[in-house]
This record gives C-alpha cells, sequence and structure tokens, in this order.
C-alpha cells in the first residue's frame, strides 16, 4: 500500500483510536500482516514450493501480532527464552518453530526440546556442546542448522550487517571452524545434521547478497557431502528483506527469484539435491503493519528550527531509521518542522525538517512503518510508560493487544532498602 493510501486509511481511524485509548498509542493493521504473509508465500509458491517462512520473532513479540501471522499459516523463528514462551503462547505448534541464538542458556534449550521443538540453529562450537547434553537429557534427536559465515559485503547499516568478517555471528567457513562443528555434529548420536544456515543482515537493499549467501552455504553443504558424507537437508538464507522507508529497495518477488535461481543453479553446479529453502522475515512482515500515533503538546520556534512536540519519542520510537512521518489533518504541507518527543535530552528528535501543514497543540501526527523492532526497542527514559498497542481488525473493529503501561508498571520491580523508605508513601 502506498503512503498516500496509508494516510488516507490511517485519517478513517485516528480520532476514533485515540478517543478510544488515548495518545500516543501504537496502531498495527490485520489487514497488512495477513498481505504481507500472503505475498512472501505466493511467491515461494511459484518460485519455490519446497519452502518454509519462519517469522523473525525478534521483530515484534506482541502475542497479538504473533497470533495474526501464525493463524495466516506463517511458522516461527524464536531466541530462546521469552520469544520462546510467546510462540507458545501466540499458539505456534512446535514443530513450526526453528530456535536460535548465539548462547542460550542450557535450561531453555532443554525446555524448547521438551516442547517439541525439532530444529536448532548451531552459532557456535559452544552452543554445540550444549544442545547434545540437553538432547541427552530430554532423550530427544534435533534437527541441528549450522549458522556459518562467508565474511561477505552487506548493503546495509553496519550494525545490523551479521554476515561480516567482523561480525560476531555464524561459524568461519575459510577457517575450518564451520566443517569442525558439522563434524562432531555428524559423529555424535544426539543430533542430525539437517542444514546449513546464513543470516545476511537486516534491510538488505539488494538481491545479489541473497545470491552470494546461496552459493557460499550451498558450496559449504557440497564439502560436508565430500567430507563428512551428509547431504543437508535445509538451507535456510535468514531474513533481511527489507522495508520502503525513504528509497526503493526490492520487492518481495524479486528476492524470492533471485533465491531460487541461486538455489537450482548452484545445485546444479554441486550435483546436490534441491533442499528445502526456510526463510526468516522479521521486519518485512510486520514493518509497515505499524504506525506511532502521537499528539502535538507544544510548538516551539527557535533560530534554529521549529520543533512540534510530541507526548512520545524515541523512548516509543527508534530514530535509527527514516520513518515516513505525517500530519493527520489533510491539510498541505506549508512549514517544516523537527518532530521531536518530550524526552530530557538533546537526541530525543524523530525527524528533521518533515513538511507538515501549520501544527498546533492537540494535533495528531503519525510515524509511519514502525511496526518492526519498536516494540522490543522501547525504553522507560525519563520514567515514560510504554503506550498501547492496538490492533485494527480486517472487519473495521479494534482490538488492544497491549494496556497502557501505568507507573507502578514502570516502578513495580524496584524496591527500596530497608530502613530508607517512606513512611508517608
Amino acid at each position: 500500500m502506498e503512503l498516500t493510501e496509508r494516510t488516507e486509511r490511517l485519517r478513517r481511524h485516528a480520532d476514533d483510536l485515540v478517543s478510544a485509548y488515548g495518545s500516543p498509542l501504537y496502531a498495527f493493521f490485520e489487514d497488512d500482516l495477513r498481505a504481507n504473509y500472503g505475498t512472501l508465500r505466493d511467491a515461494l509458491d511459484e518460485q519455490y514450493p519446497n519452502s518454509e517462512v519462519h517469522f523473525a520473532v525478534k521483530a515484534n513479540y506482541n502475542l497479538g501480532v504473533l497470533s495474526v501471522l501464525r493463524d495466516a499459516g506463517c511458522k516461527a523463528e524464536a531466541y530462546a527464552r521469552c520469544e520462546l514462551t510467546a510462540t507458545r503462547r501466540a499458539g505456534f505448534d512446535p514443530e513450526d518453530v526453528l530456535l536460535t541464538g548465539m548462547n542460550r542458556a542450557p535450561e531453555d534449550i532443554e525446555r524448547a526440546l521438551d516442547w517439541g521443538v525439532s530444529h536448532l540453529l548451531v552459532d557456535n562450537a559452544t552452543e554445540l556442546e550444549k544442545i547434545l547434553v540437553a538432547a541427552e537429557a530430554t532423550e530427544t534427536v534435533p534437527d541441528m542448522l549450522i549458522r556459518g559465515n562467508p565474511a561477505m559485503e552487506v548493503p546495509t547499516h553496519p550494525e545490523v550487517a551479521t554476515a561480516t568478517r567482523e561480525s560476531k555471528f555464524g561459524l568461519d567457513i575459510e577457517s575450518g571452524r564451520a566443517m569442525a562443528v558439522a563434524r562432531q555434529a555428524v559423529e555424535s548420536e544426539f543430533v542430525s545434521l539437517a542444514g546449513v544456515q546464513l543470516h545476511v543482515g537486516s534491510q538488505i537493499r539488494g538481491v545479489e547478497p541473497y545470491g552470494v549467501a546461496g552459493r557460499e552455504m550451498l558450496g559449504f553443504a557440497a564439502d560436508v557431502r565430500d567430507e563428512l558424507g551428509v547431504e543437508i537437508d535445509v538451507l535456510d538464507l535468514g531474513g533481511g528483506f527489507p522495508v520502503p522507508y525513504d528509497e526503493d529497495v526490492p520487492d518481495t518477488e524479486t528476492i524470492v527469484a533471485h533465491m531460487a535461481e541461486t538455489i537450482r543453479e548452484t545445485c546444479a553446479q554441486y550435483d546436490l539435491d534441491e533442499p528445502r529453502l526456510f526463510v526468516e522475515p522479521g521486519r518485512r512482515l510486520v514493518g509497515n503493519a505499524g504506525t506511532f500515533l502521537g499528539t502535538v503538546g507544544v510548538v516551539k520556534e527557535t533560530p534554529y528550527a521549529d520543533f512540534a512536540v510530541l507526548d512520545g519519542g524515541t523512548n516509543a520510537v527508534s530514530s535509527y531509521w527514516p520513518y515516513p512521518v505525517y500530519a493527520v489533518k489533510d491539510r498541505e504541507p506549508t512549514r517544516t518542522y523537527h518532530v521531536a518527543g518530550p524526552l530530557c535530552y538533546s537526541g530525543d528528535v524523530l525527524s528533521e525538517d518533515v513538511p507538515l501543514p501549520e501544527l498546533g497543540p492537540g494535533d495528531l501526527v503519525a510515524v509511519d512503518r514502525i511496526g518492526a523492532y519498536s516494540l522490543g526497542s522501547a525504553s522507560h527514559t525519563n520514567a515514560e510508560p510504554k503506550p498501547p498497542v492496538v490492533l485494527v481488525r480486517s472487519d473495521g473493529g479494534y482490538d488492544l493487544l497491549r494496556k497502557r503501561e501505568s507507573c507502578d508498571d514502570v516502578l513495580g520491580n524496584d524496591s527500596i532498602p530497608e530502613g530508607l523508605g517512606d513512611e508517608r508513601q
């Protein structure tokens, strides 16, 4: 959906949402969640049907959002502990969950295996040891995927590039570390080496990195076959599918077509059977489904800029990505504003030099396409409670997915040392 259509849609709901749930708030649209998954599933069905979509739960672990995706047919990729708990509470079957992570607690691995999770990612040799112990204790034989790192060039922000030489993630292929872990897995009776995985990074702005990833990991799979006598069944190319914030990015169909072409050509080159393909999109499935809606409280003119100060800021929405910002009222832009939050630090600016209509106290401003990572990265800076999360249903109704926090929620886990309490409280 183009930004103009998104703006018009939000305008139909904004006043009712704020009237019912207050400001600021997060609004998620069920239609977007279902359409995003459906587009990816349709592209895979056309280009590479032997495939599974595992939503990266780290991108948005709200139980309501997860439930919509699960109902649409999506599977899940979860880090251990609370992400795993979220998938259970959202109704995912254990066999539809891929367990990832690079430093999982042994008890969390055992809990996953006891529940019935069958596919686990291995990022390093220590993690393999943990899995072997947990598998023996639970009397299971999980399928293991080795996360490789071929030291690629990744076209995205350095902090979200994960397949580079400098990254903490994955097992280096060139040095033999990945093969050593594969050998240990093959020689063990407690795991089955089922596949290889590579996650290039987040917000990948081209298709060729997926081709490089596929060729590198299938080349490694061929080496595993030749050296260890095991042919892998699963190729997991991770996520990284981008969202169009302020630039053109490859669409889902183009990315999938390039993946499929690469897999078929490379399998033919190495005489490998075509594997089952796993993908782990996060941002692409939820990014454009969420909007942050805030209310202008102050318009402040300075010699440097005019600031429109909302009732929520970088405590609720990261300024990391160039999210579209627009006014809810339907008027032509006549001014430019720095759209900021109320927090006590200068970096609390969501976007600079935004063309907007004349704003005043009470006007609503939307920060759009924030559905990925905003809920997880939201903070309590200045002890600010986190906003509520509301789902706009396909039938036009509203469901509260997470209530607005109170000061008790922010401070509820704190305690005062003995003898320092105020008896008046």
